[in-house]
């Protein structure tokens, strides 16, 4: 018997649903170390509010939300939001939103094996050789899964350690790049910029690599300025960088 559209939908969800298993593992994983490690530097630096139960708690908060958005099918993102001003210059500012990227991944490739499976039915392909069809397409899809888990778990580090700062009274934080031709122009711009840690840019946009660092020393000991708005002005045609 041919591969039908509901046994494509069947093996897509349940591909989908180890996906998100493997995700809530990784978050589970993940964000205690970073939390536990954040928790180490902090102490170098004699922030007495972070203990065992900050920690705790971090990881519970951060574990059941992940948890709560990729069971909706997604998972919260950081874009850039440009915002033409004139002269061929662009404001840029981030924010965070929920993606239900592994919903769209489900649809696009129920959609390709549907596809699939017709094209070879059309052929006279045999019913038995149409099942391994399945099994070559994901085999070609794990870069994808690969990418996003690699994606993902940049993100719960980011907000691990974010968490573990406001919960141990961090004010502020500066903004570090990876300093080479691939950094975003506006990234670049905000580079070695210190921000009230409730004002800082979002970090975790697709690629990035920059991070932000404790800097209260760097303001109430040495007197470096704040910088209150995440937004930079950029040129129009520089908007392409990638990380």
């Amino acid at each position: 018997m041919a591969v039908n559209e509901s046994d494509i939908i069947d093996v897509v969800e349940e591909r989908k649903r180890d996906i998100q298993r493997t995700l809530i593992t990784q978050a589970e994983i993940i964000v205690p170390i970073t939390v536990r490690a954040t928790g180490a530097y902090l102490s170098e630096l004699r922030r007495t509010k972070f203990t065992k139960a900050v920690a705790d708690g971090i990881t519970r908060e951060i574990v059941k939300e992940y948890t709560k958005h990729v069971k909706k099918g997604g998972t919260m993102c950081v874009e850039r939001v440009l915002t033409p001003i004139g002269d061929g210059k662009v404001r840029a500012t981030t924010r965070q939103v929920f993606v239900p990227w592994l919903d769209d991944m489900a649809k696009e490739q129920q959609k390709e094996l549907i596809n699939l499976f017709g094209e070879a039915e059309r052929l006279g392909i045999h019913p038995r050789e149409q099942a391994k069809l399945v099994e070559s397409y994901f085999e070609g899809t794990r870069h994808r899964a690969v990418t996003a888990a690699r994606t993902e778990a940049q993100k719960l580090r980011v907000d691990a350690r974010m968490q573990s700062y406001k919960k141990s009274g961090v004010k502020y934080v500066q903004y570090i790049t990876a300093g080479d031709e691939a950094v975003r122009p506006e990234h670049a711009a905000r580079d070695g910029k210190i921000y009230p840690i409730n004002k800082a840019p979002w970090l975790g946009e697709y690629n990035c690599r920059c991070i932000l660092t404790e800097a209260d020393f760097a303001v109430e000991e040495l007197g470096m300025e704040t910088t209150k708005s995440e937004a930079e002005i950029i040129p129009a045609e520089d908007i392409n960088g990638t990380a």
